[in-house]
């Protein structure tokens, strides 16, 4: 089984990184995907948040990172 986006992106919570932040945000959403592994389900739901252009770059990126582990 394949570990969520959310659960991989936990791990970077206390970093002062654009990746800490996203981590720390998604946290704090109730309603963010906790189980969603696919990167258009996250992005469509980001976007949907109003989510900001560097919030995005940072989940591209960071979606990449946890793509490849």
């Amino acid at each position: 089984m394949t570990k969520s986006f959310y659960s991989w992106l936990l791990q970077f919570e206390s970093d002062g990184t654009p990746l800490g932040d996203l981590a720390r945000d998604a946290k704090e959403d109730k309603h963010f995907p906790h189980y969603a592994t696919t990167q258009k389900y996250l992005k469509n739901y980001l976007e949907r948040q109003g989510a900001c252009e560097d919030a995005l770059s940072t989940f591209e990126e960071a979606f990449i990172r946890y793509s490849n582990e």
